[in-house]
């Protein structure tokens, strides 16, 4: 009998999709570190219908050889069979953080905050404050003492490290960038959402999530993609009652809450949208794999509709397109030459949303710049969500690849659309003394689309 019970188990004919050819295994970055049958994609496939044939049991082995996946999704793209291993691997957690302690690698800590603070956008800005707080004196100068940090548990120091500053409360508002919109352009504000209006009819309306921790970390990237939007003619509307995408639970096996989560936000961008847009890699793939999560729910057809609407912001501005005029960018070092910047393949954008061109067309089309790809540039940083705090091991031999690969271009900037991929690979560059700056694709266009000077 299937060691799996019949809660959201793994479905027996995905595990036998898999044909053993092993083009999956040099995809695999913990099987490029280890070279361990276990530690790759077929070999956890083999676990995982190990325990739905009821041949073995989740000992700690079995589990730690499960846990250790960064699931980046790399096998998916290389795989002939289509083996939906992204999707295998978070039921497989999800049974496991249900029924074998040993499996719950979060702590009490980690599971409170993904489910009592990561949905609540009220919490998350509080939490926002009190991180700002910290990074200011005389916490700031605390936190940089050895011995100080020596207390702390790794994961708690290199968060810290981590952390971009943040804005105050009001600075991080999206109701900001009213007063950067393009002349003859409004904000609306309604009971329900926000809508920002363009100068001419709109080109086509797109809802607008702004993700959780896009929302508070880096809420001048957001700012600046509605900006963006609204300067091609986009009508955007950005729902009050969205939430968190639930990529972080569904990572940790806790795909109750995911689903829970999924359903509010299918519900809260129930609208005839032409598009609904991120600027967050992971969140993208959360939002596009919503019908997995409420196949057998009441909501499953409107959550193949919402699906099929989100896009990542370098498909529709790629599509629809940005006016003429951008500013030409340059080097900071030589304004003679062009500024030269290395492009990241985000994990959850490349190989879960299969979205690669449209950030480099983007890229291609500003004047004044020079586009080469990292080597390599669609292996994993080794952030994967949380993992960087979870597995510091594993997931810094992935980072110094990453760096390398960044040393041998000398990029300027280097574009990581994702928000651990930024902070991750900008603590790896800071830390080897490399003198590139980790930024956003928003962050590039609006340096080549600034906000005119108002009179």
């Amino acid at each position: 009998m299937s060691w799996f019970d019949a809660d959201d188990a793994p479905d027996r004919r995905d595990l036998e999709t898999c044909i053993h050819c092993g083009l999956c295994l040099t995809a695999c970055p913990t099987y490029r570190t280890l070279r361990i049958e276990p530690d790759s994609p077929r070999g956890r496939l083999y676990l995982m219908r190990g325990l739905a044939e009821g041949r073995i049991e989740p000992d700690a082995d079995v589990v730690r050889h499960l846990d250790q996946c960064l699931d980046c999704r790399a096998c998916e793209t290389v795989c002939p069979a289509g083996v939906p291993y992204g999707r295998l691997l978070e039921q497989t957690r999800a049974q496991l953080a249900r029924r074998v302690p040993e499996a719950r690698k979060l702590g009490l800590i980690g599971e409170w905050v993904l489910r009592q603070v990561m949905p609540d956008r009220a919490r998350m800005h509080l939490v926002g404050d009190l991180l700002r707080l910290s990074q200011a004196p005389p916490i700031a100068s605390l936190m940089r003492r050895p011995g100080v940090r020596a207390m702390l548990p790794r994961a708690a120091s290199q968060g810290y490290s981590m952390t971009p500053p943040v804005p105050s409360r009001a600075g991080r508002a999206l109701d900001r960038v009213a007063s950067r919109l393009p002349a003859g352009a409004r904000m609306e504000r309604r009971p329900d959402a926000m809508v920002f209006h363009p100068a001419a009819a709109p080109r086509i309306h797109v809802g607008f999530f702004t993700s959780c921790v896009m929302e508070v970390l880096f809420s001048a990237i957001n700012q600046d993609l509605v900006r963006l939007l609204v300067l091609a003619g986009c009508r955007v509307t950005v729902p009050h009652a969205q939430s968190c995408c639930g990529a972080l639970h569904a990572h940790a096996g806790l795909r109750h809450e995911a689903r829970a989560l999924a359903k509010r936000n299918v519900a809260a961008f129930d609208a005839p949208y032409d598009a609904i847009v991120t600027d967050s890699a992971g969140c993208g793939a959360a939002l596009r794999e919503t019908p997995h999560l409420l196949e057998q729910d009441a909501l499953a057809d409107a959550a193949i509709r919402f699906a099929a609407h989100v896009r990542d912001v370098s498909e529709i501005l790629d599509q629809i397109g940005l006016p003429e005029g951008a500013t030409p960018l340059h080097s900071a070092h030589d304004p003679s030459r062009p500024l030269r910047i290395g492009y990241h393949d985000p994990c959850h954008l490349a190989h879960a949303q299969g979205v690669r061109q449209s950030p480099r067309r983007l890229l291609r089309s500003l004047p004044g710049i020079e586009l080469v790809d990292l080597p390599d540039s669609d292996w994993c940083c080794g952030s994967a969500g949380i993992y960087n705090l979870t597995h510091p091991e594993m997931a810094d031999a992935q980072l110094g690849h990453k760096v390398d690969s960044i040393a041998s271009v000398a990029p300027e900037l280097v574009v990581a659309s994702n928000p651990g991929c930024a902070l991750h690979m900008d603590r790896g560059v800071r830390e080897r003394g490399i003198e590139a700056r980790v930024v956003h694709l928003v962050e590039v266009l609006a340096m080549a689309y600034p906000t005119p000077a108002r009179r």
